[in-house]
């Protein structure tokens, strides 16, 4: 009888085990990725919406989000192998082709400027800004050009009027510092902008009207070559991600994520941040030319040979062109995909 009760007893006991041991399996077999993203502002909402929700790890990927200020530092760590996709803009990538590296544009979620150029209330008009001071996150980063771009719209030239632009590697130092009066003006997206707005700043020129892919996954070409599975099942994770983000009825969830990872108490601007990010960004994820070839225009009056880059040659959306063949763009970005 002893042994019977002490048989049953082990096998209770295994159960019991089994019961509470986590159910690593599936996360083990998770392909592990890097993904860095390079502004720490309302542009990196997919990317966040995709972690958090549990996209990557639904479509079999062990993903680690890092966030490394400036386009190119971040595009320089795509080279060196520490960072396997990047969520950036196209002047950094533009940057590094005429410089040699090989990298690849598999997707883009805005095509258009997605920051404003922001100065402060005794600034009423393009004129009162030269002289001045411009925060950017990174010099040849997305909003560099974006501000750069934004001078070009309102007619002023940064070497002709003595204008600076300093970096400051963080939209939320650049606006502390444009509250401070250290900058006069800023390139800075919705969450910031539009409580500055609110408190009496300026915006000059009508910057989302300005072609520029600005918010795009940037791939090295060889791990695209040998990494095609990751690439798509992460590619899949952003549709579906921007698909949820996209959807009205997770707004509430959405701006949950970005107060989370913005570190900010304000509702009102996470709601701007929201509603400016839904406005400004994609209903698809393929890369419009135009706003890769403004960037280009743009550059190549300093540095001719950007001009002699082919768009074939820096673009590939292979991969998302299977994805809408088979209907799963279509479905994830009318937000149909269920989160894990």
């Amino acid at each position: 009888m002893a042994l019977i009760l002490q048989k049953h007893f082990s096998i209770f006991t295994a159960l019991l085990v089994l019961c509470f041991v986590p159910a690593t399996g599936n996360a083990q077999s998770r392909a592990k990725i890097v993904v860095g993203y390079a502004s720490m502002s309302s542009v990196a909402t997919t990317l966040w919406v995709a972690q958090e929700k549990g996209f990557f790890a639904k479509n079999g990927l062990d993903v680690q989000s890092i966030f490394i200020p400036g386009s190119p530092t971040l595009i320089a760590t795509i080279n060196t192998g520490d960072v396997h996709l990047a969520y950036t803009g196209g002047t950094a990538t533009l940057g590094a082709a005429v410089g040699g590296l090989d990298m690849k544009i598999v997707a883009a979620f805005s095509n258009f400027i997605q920051t404003d150029l922001v100065v402060r209330p005794e600034i009423k008009t393009p004129a009162d800004l030269k002289g001045k001071r411009i925060g950017v996150t990174s010099i040849g980063g997305t909003g560099w050009m974006s501000a750069m771009l934004g001078m070009e719209q309102i007619g002023l030239n940064p070497e002709r009027d003595k204008i600076s632009l300093a970096a400051f590697g963080d939209q939320r130092v650049i606006s502390q510092a444009l509250e401070a009066g250290t900058i006069q003006g800023a390139s800075l997206a919705g969450v910031f902008s539009q409580r500055l707005k609110r408190m009496g700043y300026n915006f000059l020129g009508d910057l989302e009207k300005i072609p520029l892919v600005g918010t795009s996954v940037v791939v090295k070409a060889d791990y695209l070559a040998g990494h095609q599975t990751i690439v798509r099942s992460a590619l899949k994770a952003l549709v579906e991600g921007h698909g949820y983000l996209l959807n009205p009825a997770n707004k509430a969830a959405v701006m949950e994520i970005m107060t989370k990872k913005l570190g900010i108490t304000d509702s009102m601007a996470a709601n701007d941040g929201y509603e400016d990010y839904v406005r400004r960004t994609d209903r698809h994820a393929f890369v419009v030319v135009d706003g890769l070839k403004n960037i280009q225009r743009f550059m190549k009056l300093r540095n001719p040979k950007i001009g002699e880059i082919s768009m074939d040659r820096l673009v590939d959306m292979s991969i998302l062109r299977e994805l809408e063949k088979s209907g799963f763009l279509e479905q994830a970005l009318a937000g149909k995909s269920a989160s894990r």
